[in-house]
Formats: structure tokens, C-alpha cells, sequence
């Protein structure tokens, strides 16, 4: 049998492209997850980047919707003293740490009766009995806060009751609102 020569140096090439062929396999097969991690980051940034350049562009006109709708929210304020009480109070017991438990709202009813009648009052009383729930002192705090809060709001002494851990306080308001039929203040 005749062995044909063995051509070494087409052997080493056949060789160095199958290694070159392996490695480079390998690489992209290791390196591939990190690959894919790396171009999901680069289009979440792209995506988060035209977000901001939107919200960017509209940022002018949301100020002057914001300025606008705060105008507003003020002006309906001014006009409504229930709603002045109702913020105030909610700060209150918010900052107070004090639980509103219960409300009442008796309107003004001297207006149509009685002697008052025939001379109409500069301002309507709407009476309001709040409950609130706190500790001794965090009660103290939120009434005191209430009765110097406002011009338009008068607190009366409250009467206070043990329940359990904490006391309850009954407190009665007075929201006073300038008459419709009256002369202004």
C-alpha cells in the first residue's frame, strides 16, 4: 500500500481554521448574554431619553396650567370659608396626629326665625361639631391650632371623654360666612 505523503503545512491551516472557528464560537456563545444585557440597558436609556425630551417640551405649557389651575383653586377659596375650614382643618389633624372621627353641620336658622329676621345678619353661622380622637396632649395641640387658625372660624370650649387608650374630643365651630342678604362687612 502506498501512503500518499501527508501534506503537514495544509494540515496546520485546515487546523488553525478550525481553532480560529471554535474560539470565535466560544466567544460569542460566552459573551452573548452580556451582549444582549448591555443593548437592552442601551434601548431602555434611548427609550427613557425621548420621555424625557417629551415631557421636556411640554414642561412650559404644564406651568402655566399649574399657575393657572393654583389661581383658581385660591380664588374658589376665598370665595367658600367652608372650604378654608376644611383645609385647615385636615392640615391640623394631619400635623397633630389626631383622628377625625365624626362631623356634624348644623346651618344657620336664625336668619329666617325670629327677631333677627326682620334686619339681616352681615353674616351666616354654620355650626359644626367635629369629634376628634388623640391623645391628651395631641388634642390640646389641634384645638389650639383650630380656635387661632382663622378669622372666619370660632371654636368653642370642647368637653373631652376617656375612650379606651385615647380621648375624644367634641369640639363646636363656627364657620362665619358673609350674608347674601346683608349689607357687606
Amino acid at each position: 500500500m502506498n501512503a500518499a505523503p501527508i501534506d503537514v503545512p495544509r494540515l496546520i491551516r485546515i487546523a488553525s481554521l478550525l481553532f480560529a472557528i471554535l474560539a470565535g464560537a466560544l466567544v460569542y456563545f460566552a459573551y452573548q448574554p452580556q451582549i444582549d444585557g448591555l443593548q437592552t440597558r442601551l434601548d431602555d436609556a434611548e427609550a427613557q431619553l425621548r420621555s424625557e425630551e417629551v415631557a421636556f417640551t411640554e414642561m412650559p405649557r404644564l406651568r402655566a396650567e399649574r399657575f393657572a389651575l393654583a389661581e383658581r383653586y385660591d380664588a374658589l377659596f376665598e370665595q367658600n370659608p367652608e372650604a378654608v375650614f376644611l383645609r385647615e382643618l385636615a392640615s391640623t389633624v394631619h400635623r397633630h396626629d389626631v383622628r377625625l372621627v365624626a362631623t356634624s353641620v348644623t346651618p344657620d336658622a336664625t336668619a329666617e326665625n325670629g327677631p333677627a329676621a326682620a334686619h339681616p345678619a352681615l353674616f351666616k353661622q354654620t355650626g359644626v361639631s367635629l369629634e376628634l380622637r388623640g391623645t391628651y396632649a395631641h388634642l390640646l395641640g389641634a384645638i389650639g391650632d383650630l380656635s387661632r387658625g382663622s378669622e372666619i372660624v370660632g371654636v368653642d370650649p370642647p368637653t373631652l371623654r376617656r375612650d379606651g387608650d385615647a380621648v375624644v374630643a367634641s369640639v363646636p365651630v363656627t364657620i362665619y360666612e358673609p350674608s347674601k342678604n346683608g349689607n357687606p362687612p
